[in-house]
């Protein structure tokens, strides 16, 4: 059967498929090519569908261009395919012995007498750093972790070369050793980075993965600083570069309204028509509200792609006194596009879904937090999540399209969110704690004041929720489990994990 690289369309997001049979190839083509109006060019040898290439970049024209953007930034539930928080692994094997004449007394029980020590081949050396890295991948599934290509130290000089191998870019050492050789291991370990011996556990990887990809995010916050409404910080952009490596631009309100103005109609109808297939109903929001809502959404998603950005904040409250338009359906939209989104310009509920995306690959939703009973919602023996934005990944149905908080102004959506495990997470202002719950959804409704509530039960003492919260008043949350990751992520980045 021949085989195929094609590309799929599900819930705005391109994914690559990668190679498929042809039969499959064939659907996922035509639902491309009906969802977007894109022209796919089947490149090389017959020109057929079982044989369609990427087009190089000097070959595609605008639409290809546009569309192959977007299929090298995005992945399906969130994932992002730019590369952000690859963990690279070089491994060294350090092939000196720890005898340099012949064998001792210790650490050498199964050499009889004192034999002069041979010098290893270099096919030997090969082939204990192959069995190394083969050791150290068996049983990995984790598509973000890239081993290099081995370094092999034969003799002393050699320890000195590695420097030059070493990037800014590499995030763990895998180091085997020929002998007993504590001082070459101690010099490897004055990297910075981890030193590995051998297997590591997918939680301790998973927490390197959301170090490098705080380090290499970057978000934009529009609007007034500080937010009225989500006042604790932090503000000071520099010491999140310094603390996380993240980068920052802030926009102010009148440049974000300029590029939203820069759309044409034409442009905007077509790509709302498009996301149309979200909508199950849409009750209050008039044309106009929709063609808005679809401005903001490519407006953001213009300065994102400007700025390099996988993030964004925005100063609701100063937002809409410009104009009557809020940004909740367009954030939904971005989160499954891999672009974190927090409301009210709150810096922490940011950072706490950038982490928890890192670490779940999963759409992350964030919100106002009820802990105990009667706080937003929350009934005896459960926590609450209650906004506006909700990632159509997350939930079972499609969107209800309604207006904002029954204003008759703006544009939200509510859907059934999935009942799955779950996992909350925010930060604290000083950036040196963060809680940790672990959970599961019990169900959602239409909140009207916030479109979106989602009743959750938890792990342990719900009475202690409040004992263990940090940070503001909103809380964010993917599906899955990863206390366990974040325990290390705790211990790799100097973070006060508290949790039930």
């Amino acid at each position: 059967m021949k085989s195929a690289i094609a590309l799929a369309y599900d819930y705005s997001t391109f994914f690559e498929i990668g190679r498929i049979r042809k039969e499959e190839a064939l659907r996922s083509v035509e639902v491309l090519l009906e969802r977007t109006r894109l022209v796919v060019l089947p490149l090389g040898r017959g020109g057929g569908l079982g044989e369609v290439r990427i087009p190089a970049p000097g070959v595609r024209g605008q639409l290809e261009d546009e569309a192959f953007s977007k299929a090298e930034r995005l992945d399906g539930r969130g994932g992002n395919m730019d590369e952000r928080g690859t963990v690279k692994v070089k491994p060294v094997y350090i092939g000196i012995h720890h005898y340099r004449y012949v064998y001792g007394s210790v650490c050498s029980s199964d050499v009889q007498g004192t034999p002069p020590i041979p010098p290893p081949r270099p096919e030997e050396l090969e082939r204990a750093a192959r069995r190394m890295v083969e050791d150290f991948r068996e049983g990995l599934d984790l598509d973000f972790v890239r081993v290099e290509e081995p370094f092999l130290v034969r003799e002393q000089r050699d320890i000195r070369k590695l420097t030059s191998e070493l990037t800014y870019d590499m995030d763990a050492l895998l180091v085997g050793t020929l002998g007993v050789v504590p001082l070459e291991v101690r010099y490897l370990e004055r990297t910075g980075m981890p030193v590995l011996r051998g297997r590591t556990t997918p939680d301790f990887l998973r927490a390197l993965r959301v170090k490098k990809f705080l380090k290499e995010s970057k978000f934009i916050y529009i609007g007034e600083i500080p937010s009225f409404s989500a006042p604790g910080g932090p503000w000071d952009f520099s010491l999140l570069e310094e603390r996380f490596g993240l980068r920052a631009r802030h926009i102010e309100t009148n440049e974000f309204y300029r590029v939203f103005d820069s759309f044409p109609e034409e442009e905007v109808r077509r790509e709302l028509e498009s996301w149309r297939r979200d909508f199950g109903e849409v009750v209050e929001p008039t044309e106009e509200h929709l063609m808005d809502a679809t401005r903001v959404y490519l407006a953001l998603r213009k300065l994102c792609e400007v700025e390099d950005a996988n993030a964004v904040a925005v100063n609701c409250g100063r937002f809409t006194e410009e104009r009557p338009v809020v940004p909740c359906l367009a954030f939904a939209r971005l989160i499954d596009e891999g672009i974190m989104c927090a409301c009210e310009g709150d810096i922490t509920a940011m950072l706490s879904s950038l982490m928890l995306h890192a670490a779940s690959g999963e759409a992350v939703l964030m919100g106002n937090f009820g802990s105990r009973p009667g706080r937003f919602q929350a009934r005896e023996g459960e926590v609450t999540i209650e906004h506006d934005v909700l990632p159509l990944s997350m939930a079972s149905t499609k969107f209800t399209v309604r207006d904002y908080h029954g204003r008759r102004f703006g544009v939200t959506g509510y859907a059934e969110v999935n009942r799955e495990p779950m996992t909350l997470l925010n930060m604290d202002s000083s950036l040196e704690r963060i809680s940790v719950i672990e959970g599961r959804v019990k169900g959602s409704e239409d909140g009207g004041h916030c479109r979106v509530i989602v009743h959750m039960e938890v792990d342990g003492d719900v009475g202690k929720v409040p004992e263990v919260v940090v940070g503001s008043q909103h809380m964010s949350m993917t599906f899955g489990r990863w206390l366990s990751t974040f325990l290390e992520v705790g211990k790799l980045m100097g973070l006060e994990v508290r949790h039930l």
